[in-house]
């Protein structure tokens, strides 16, 4: 069969170094990035401006060569993304982990590996700084006890009057995956957290067929191993899609500008400005209504931490 090279436009549902599945109706070709695309995503001096310039979920110009391959021509524009600062040596630049996404769903657990705030609430401000909507949900409820449960629920419930959703939920609770499969349904939603939370084991309650790997939480570390390795892009049998995400350890603040970091915390909003100092981080400065506001339990004092970690980098919570 001999093919007539056309610019075609698709999207990628799939992301290897160095090569993309590109669909295109219902074909899926291999791509890898034409020169001149690499090219244009780099500083003047060479230096890379992103970890990959491609991401799952973005749309695409692409050539197909023959039956299996193709090249990609350009990126289109994004509407949302979700994006951190890339982890390592070379921090600088940007890692766009999902594009075009409707919404971001953070899972954290109760236990094993256990709840942590400051990665949530990092989560929440990349969503807002990609212009995408975030759901929370609490995984493995099943693994609290009542007294335990009521005092996660206080801290989440929270979170709902910020205006999240808030789901909670266990692959052993039949009623909780229901909620959670109904956030998903006729969305694309991408899928992060730690590694461990359960998020593979969530998605394939939901959907079986998907027959995503799991791993185990090790009882000395505490931490999930890695078993989703890629990014990738799932149709779901009740509507949607979804993207499932390699566990994230490292989640960086990228276009965030973190002097005006509590533009990011709307619980701070009302009192901005009636601080004493009007360049006033809200850190330990005297007078801030900020900190008066934490005293008097206005603004829940994890979130508060959260925001004080962020703004004075202090990395030892993370």
């Amino acid at each position: 069969m001999e093919f007539i090279l056309t610019h075609e436009q698709g999207r990628i549902i799939r992301a290897r170094t160095g090569f993309y599945d590109v669909q295109h109706g219902d074909l899926t070709v291999r791509c890898t990035l034409r020169g001149t695309l690499k090219r244009k995503h780099r500083s003047e001096t060479g230096r890379r401006l992103y970890a990959d310039p491609v991401a799952v979920g973005d749309k695409v110009i692409f050539t197909q060569l023959d039956e299996e391959e193709g090249v990609v021509e350009d990126i289109l524009p994004r509407q949302t993304k979700f994006s951190r600062q890339y982890a390592g040596k070379h921090g600088d630049i940007e890692q766009v982990i999902v594009a075009n996404a409707h919404q971001v769903v953070a899972v954290v657990s109760t236990l094993m590996p256990p709840l942590n705030f400051r990665t949530l609430d990092r989560f929440l401000i990349l969503a807002e700084a990609g212009d995408m909507e975030a759901v929370i949900c609490l995984n493995k409820m099943d693994l609290v006890d009542p007294t335990q449960r009521e005092e996660l629920l206080v801290d989440f419930t929270n979170y709902e009057q910020l205006g999240y959703r808030v789901l909670y939920t266990s692959i052993n609770a039949p009623e909780s995956l229901e909620a959670f499969q109904h956030e998903l349904t006729d969305k694309f939603s991408v899928i992060v957290g730690a590694s461990g939370v359960g998020k593979s084991s969530l998605l394939n309650a939901i959907q079986p067929n998907l027959e995503l790997r799991i791993g185990e939480v090790g009882i000395k570390t505490q931490k999930g191993r890695h078993t989703t390795t890629l990014v990738e892009l799932f149709p779901l049998d009740f509507g949607g899609e979804v993207a499932d995400t390699p566990g994230i350890r490292e989640v960086g603040l990228w276009g965030v500008d973190t002097e005006n970091l509590e533009y990011y915390f709307p619980e701070m909003e009302p009192y901005l400005g009636n601080c004493k100092y009007n360049d006033c981080a809200h850190v330990a400065e005297p007078d801030c209504a900020v900190q008066d506001a934490v005293e008097t339990g206005e603004i829940h004092a994890e979130r508060y931490r959260s925001y004080v970690v962020l703004r004075t980098e202090d990395t030892t919570e993370f």
